[in-house]
């Protein structure tokens, strides 16, 4: 499949599977990926002074980051380099850019809104083991409060996928379906664009 420059930003809760999704995107289309937890953590890490929290919870971190992750972008788009980036982004940002690069930005969100915090740890729990396992440091009491914010972080970015008219994918039931209906959007973004909101 030819390529056309398109930019495809996933955003989306934690353990929603944006990282799962971006890999997969990889193998089976070859396009290459840069997760926001990598930048993220460099930041923390290398340049302290930038002053990101990692802990802070979505909101605050994506508003953080998305000067640098606006301009990444922007540079992509020149460059016509087709490219998937994914992690803490907020709706009324990516619809920013895509007003200004209509041609050139698709986006999707991913979250869970229909399930009971406890339920949403087992989950957690029964598909340990996979890469950035940070749920597994955590007792299940600690990971509790995480997951209720990310739920309430999921109900957020639904309300604002329908406001800014991105689209968005619950992920609470039938987590692989939900991940083959954002697999076929992704695949139609890269073919001819981004194309209308499911």
């Amino acid at each position: 499949m030819e390529l056309d420059g398109v930019i495809l930003l996933i955003g989306g809760a934690a353990r929603t599977g944006k990282g799962i999704l971006a890999r997969r995107l990889l193998m089976q289309q070859h396009l290459p990926y840069l997760s926001l937890d990598v930048l993220k953590m460099g930041l923390t890490r290398g340049v302290p002074e930038y002053a990101i929290d990692p802990d802070a919870g979505a909101l605050q971190v994506a508003e953080r980051l998305w000067p640098l992750v606006r301009e990444m972008c922007g540079n992509l788009i020149a460059e016509q380099h087709p490219y998937v980036i994914e992690g803490e982004l907020l709706p009324k940002n990516v619809a920013l850019l895509r007003q200004a690069h209509p041609a050139a930005v698709s986006a999707c969100f991913l979250g869970y809104t229909l399930l009971p915090p406890q339920q949403k740890v087992q989950l957690i729990r029964a598909h340990s083991g996979h890469a950035n396992d940070w749920p597994g440091i955590y007792t299940d009491a600690e990971l509790l409060p995480i997951i209720v914010r990310e739920i309430a972080f999921s109900h957020y970015l639904q309300d604002e996928c329908a406001a800014y008219g991105l689209p968005y994918f619950d992920t609470s039931h039938d987590f692989a379906a939900a991940q083959d209906k954002v697999a076929a959007y992704a695949k139609a973004s890269f073919a001819k664009g981004p194309p209308p909101a499911p």
